[in-house]
């Protein structure tokens, strides 16, 4: 369970990204096709994704000391914003043997962790979703939520995937104020749903 708690903390690292200084940008191609012209690929040898080409990508090497290890990546709005700055973190986590989860186990049990965590918790859906890996697909579920990390801070949308494979825990985070501007939103949805596994 101790590796279960620990996605509580990466649930929050939206949180700390939003204020992340740094300018550390990673080559990324292009995805090539005129309906992605506006979209930058993020890819590891684990695993890739679209993301907006105006944001701003943060390497591991820029984070703050408070970001989790686990934390790979943060994609961060390039319109800045004195209150929370929209962001995508993308964390992987080797979990332990003996934990033999599924990818809606795993996305159930960290929800739970996570509503220990935030003030004033509310999971506003748990949507099923299908992620496509080779020839198999991988059932799991996208979760819409909201919290504060404390009760003086602002409340913060959290859109999660979490995808297990191999052995590892992928857990994909999108996170804005709910009056952010629809047309962030949609860029967050689809970059989550553009997630996929190499």
């Amino acid at each position: 369970m101790k590796k279960i708690s620990l996605f509580a903390l990466l649930l929050i690292t939206p949180l700390f990204i939003a204020g992340c200084g740094g300018d550390d940008e990673a080559a990324n191609n292009s995805s090539g096709s005129a309906e992605n012209a506006d979209k930058l690929m993020y890819e590891t040898d684990n695993f890739s994704l679209l993301f907006p080409k105006d944001w701003e990508i943060l390497e591991s090497n820029s984070f703050t000391s408070n970001v989790p290890q686990e934390t790979v990546v943060g994609l961060r709005n390039n319109l800045k914003s004195n209150i929370f700055t929209a962001n995508i973190n993308i964390a992987q986590t080797a979990l332990e043997q003996e934990q033999t989860l599924d990818s809606r186990d795993f996305a159930k049990s960290s929800l739970a962790e996570v509503k220990k965590s935030l003030v004033n918790f509310n999971q506003i859906s748990l949507e099923d979703y299908n992620l496509t890996y080779g020839d198999e697909e991988i059932a799991t579920y996208i979760s819409d939520l909201e919290g504060r990390k404390t009760a003086s801070e602002p409340t913060i949308h959290f859109k999660q995937l979490h995808i297990v494979n191999d052995g590892i825990g992928y857990t994909v985070t999108g996170a804005y104020t709910p009056n952010e501007d629809e047309s962030v939103v949609t860029q967050i949805e689809e970059t989550l749903k553009s997630f996929q596994l190499k």
